[in-house]
């Protein structure tokens, strides 16, 4: 996969853990029921994809790989990755393509980010450069439960906004009461939905 961003577990749940790339790949790992020895890995869509794009994609299997670290990653590598990553890819270009990519980025009432994006490059700057993490639910990039403060909140959603904005993407922001904005490449308002003027900030939490 390249090399991970961060590697997950949820333990009130059945015991499973996801691991991730800065690409938006991720497998998912479980222990193989009846088989104490082994492990299953299998794919999970790409981040900023639904089912939608995969139609004519051949879906990559999951794979038994025994407890080893070192052979169970030998067989990954041979039997699953090649296949996940042309997946992948064509999954994602089925997403969008040209110039103004787009990027959707819905804030919940306490102003935190949820970002839909499937491009490679856009991406890579907020799992491996902004420090968002990769939701396996959804496929979009949330902020650290660890980052609390909304102040940091506001910071960092401003600040990866502007980012995206100067690489060319074609940002829209959804704000909890419903007004929307829409941006140029050049990283202006183009169009605004609600009685709104200047920069959208995230809205600070209710004490």
């Amino acid at each position: 996969m390249g090399p991970l961003g961060y590697t997950g577990t949820v333990p009130d749940r059945p015991v499973f853990s996801e691991t991730t790339s800065l690409a938006g790949h991720q497998l998912y790992v479980t222990p193989r029921p009846g088989h104490g020895d082994q492990f299953v890995v299998a794919p999970l869509l790409p981040a900023g994809t639904e089912h939608a794009h995969t139609h004519d994609v051949p879906a990559p299997r999951g794979i038994a790989v025994p407890a080893d670290p070192v052979k169970a990653a030998a067989l990954i590598r041979r039997r699953l990755l090649f296949n996940f990553r042309l997946a992948a890819m064509k999954a994602q270009n089925n997403t969008s393509s040209g110039p103004g990519i787009p990027v959707t980025i819905t804030l919940d009432p306490d102003g935190r980010p949820d970002v839909l994006v499937a491009n490679a490059r856009g991406l890579y700057e907020l799992l491996g450069r902004e420090g968002f993490l990769l939701d396996p639910a959804t496929g979009r990039c949330r902020l650290p439960e660890s980052v609390r403060e909304p102040s940091e909140v506001d910071w960092r959603t401003n600040r990866a906004v502007r980012k995206l904005e100067r690489l060319g993407f074609s940002v829209t922001t959804r704000l909890a009461d419903g007004r929307t904005f829409r941006y140029s490449v050049q990283g202006h308002a183009a169009t605004a939905e609600g009685p709104v003027t200047g920069y959208p900030h995230t809205p600070r939490r209710s004490r």
